[in-house]
C-alpha cells in the first residue's frame, strides 16, 4: 500500500512537529540544574586559577 501525496505531506508534518517537541524536551530537560548568570559562584581571589588545556596557546593579541 502506498501513501498519497496528501498523506505523505501530513505524515511529514506530524513527524516535524514531533521532532520539534523532542528537541524542545531535550533542551529543557533538567534545565533547572543549569548555572544561570546570576547564580554563578564568585571565585576566591586568593586561590590560584585552575589550569585548563584551553588556557594555554595562541592569543589574539
Amino acid at each position: 500500500m502506498t501513501l498519497s501525496i496528501n498523506d505523505t505531506i501530513t505524515f511529514v508534518e506530524v513527524m516535524v512537529i514531533l521532532l520539534g517537541i523532542a528537541i524542545t524536551w531535550a533542551v529543557y530537560y533538567r534545565s533547572e540544574r543549569a548555572e544561570l548568570p546570576g547564580e554563578a559562584p564568585i571565585p576566591n581571589p586568593l586561590e590560584p586559577e585552575e589550569a585548563h588545556d584551553m588556557s594555554a596557546g595562541r592569543t589574539l593579541r
